[in-house]
């Protein structure tokens, strides 16, 4: 695999489209890659593999929580570069995945399983929530906001991720009804690092998302809205947000 992406990688430099700059995931100088057009996920750190996202949110994290490796951190569906950094780096982390058929709290081949409407941490338990990319897949995303808010300690934050529509309303592309999931709009699938299937796109999120965070969990949410082709981070929807409850 890293073979393939090495090879990958010269073809796409050879043709120009590279650039020289400093990754924010592995700390080092780099070449950035466009492995494709679409940048957001494929504008790659030849060193760690990182892509704009990933590197916008270590970013904003060294920024809000520069002492993120003494905090306790718990993270959602990790995948990717800057998890295995948080990881690798922060003796507080664990992290989760969310499996239907497993109980939260339990485990699958080592790995806990957690939902994120119904969390199994104690109130105040925890110093920093991550996500990435994670609420446009929640089907019920207010309960999802309200129980990190939960298990935040006063003061605590929530440091994520999603494709962020900010110049239009919310899109809910799903609803839960008496008969189970309705389908609003045609089904949308993003990859999951568990299911092969995907996973159903719930929101397009846009402009009214700090509102429902601040209405259903009572946290205050800032946008960072970042473009930094020296540091890789270009591209559509490199948008971090950090939701703080109040101490």
């Amino acid at each position: 695999m890293r073979a393939r992406r090495f090879r990958t990688h010269w073809r796409r430099a050879l043709t120009g489209h590279a650039r020289l700059g400093f990754c924010p995931v592995c700390s080092r100088r780099t070449v950035f890659v466009a492995v494709t057009d679409w940048l957001r996920d494929s504008y790659e750190c030849f060193r760690c593999g990182s892509i704009p996202r990933q590197r916008a949110l270590m970013t904003v994290l060294e920024q809000v929580a520069p002492d993120w490796r003494e905090r306790r951190i718990h993270e959602s569906s990790p995948d990717g570069a800057s998890s295995d950094r948080i990881a690798r780096e922060c003796p507080g982390y664990d992290a989760s995945q969310f499996w239907p058929d497993v109980p939260p709290g339990s485990y699958r081949n080592g790995v806990r399983c957690e939902d994120l409407m119904r969390l199994t941490f104690d109130d105040g338990s925890l110093d920093l929530f991550v996500t990435q990319d994670v609420f446009e897949h929640v089907l019920e995303p207010e309960r999802g906001f309200a129980e990190i808010a939960r298990v935040l300690r006063p003061g605590g934050l929530h440091v994520f991720t999603v494709p962020w529509y900010g110049w239009q309303p919310t899109v809910t592309r799903v609803r839960v009804g008496a008969k189970g999931i309705e389908h609003v709009l045609e089904p949308e699938y993003h990859a999951n690092p568990v299911d092969p299937r995907g996973s159903l796109v719930v929101t397009n999120w846009g402009r009214e998302l700090p509102d429902v965070i601040a209405e259903h969990a009572g946290m205050t949410t800032g946008v960072h809205s970042i473009r930094d082709p020296r540091r890789g981070i270009v591209g559509a929807f490199a948008d971090v947000f950090v939701s703080r409850r109040d101490a």
